[in-house]
C-alpha cells in the first residue's frame, strides 16, 4: 500500500506474486487477516465499498507509514537462517536410495531452478528497460539471478555424479 495506494487484501497477493513473493514467502491466508489486524494498530485504514462487490479496500495511514520508515531505517534485524528445500533433504538422505532416483531428483531440481532463473532474467531485462525501475528491485533480482543460477550448476553437478 506504502508503493501501489489503497488496495483489496486480492490486489495485495497479485502485487505479493509478482514482486516479494520470489524471496519471501508466507501463507496467502496471511495477507487476508493482516490487513484487519494492521488496521486495529491504526497502521492502516480501511472502508467497505458501499456498492458492488462490497470489497474492503486498505490505505497506509500516517502512523504505518513512520511505523514502516522506522522499520526500513532500522539497524539489521536478527538474520533469517530458515532454509527448507526439499531436494537437499533428499539429497541428504540420497544413501538410502539409488544413484538413478538421485540423479531424478537433481533432474527435476534443476529443471524447477532453471525455471526460476528464466523467469528473474526476463523480469531484469523487463525492469531494466523501464526508465522509472527501481534499482533495489533489480539489485533484488539479481540475487535471485545469482542463486539460481548457482542452484542449476549445483545439481547438474549432481545429477552428472550417476
Amino acid at each position: 500500500m506504502a508503493r501501489t495506494g489503497p488496495c483489496t487484501p486480492f490486489d495485495i497477493k497479485k502485487h505479493v506474486d509478482r514482486s516479494i513473493g520470489f524471496f519471501w514467502s508466507f501463507p496467502h491466508s496471511q495477507i487476508y487477516a493482516e490487513p484487519e489486524r494492521l488496521t486495529e494498530k491504526k497502521l492502516l485504514s480501511g472502508y467497505q465499498e458501499p456498492t458492488g462487490r462490497r470489497r474492503r479496500i486498505y490505505s497506509i495511514t500516517d502512523l504505518g507509514r513512520a511505523e514502516l520508515e522506522e522499520w526500513l531505517t532500522c539497524g539489521a534485524d536478527t538474520p533469517t537462517h530458515e532454509l527448507r528445500d526439499s531436494g537437499l533433504l533428499k539429497l541428504y538422505f540420497g544413501s538410502l536410495s539409488s544413484p538413478q532416483d538421485v540423479a531424478k531428483v537433481a533432474d527435476g531440481e534443476k529443471l524447477a531452478h532453471q525455471q526460476r532463473l528464466d523467469r528473474y532474467q526476463n523480469a531484469h531485462n523487463s525492469l531494466s528497460r523501464d526508465p522509472d525501475s527501481d534499482a533495489n528491485e533489480l539489485l533484488v533480482l539479481e540475487f535471485g539471478i545469482r542463486y539460481e543460477s548457482l542452484a542449476v550448476e549445483f545439481w547438474d553437478r549432481i545429477e552428472q555424479r550417476r
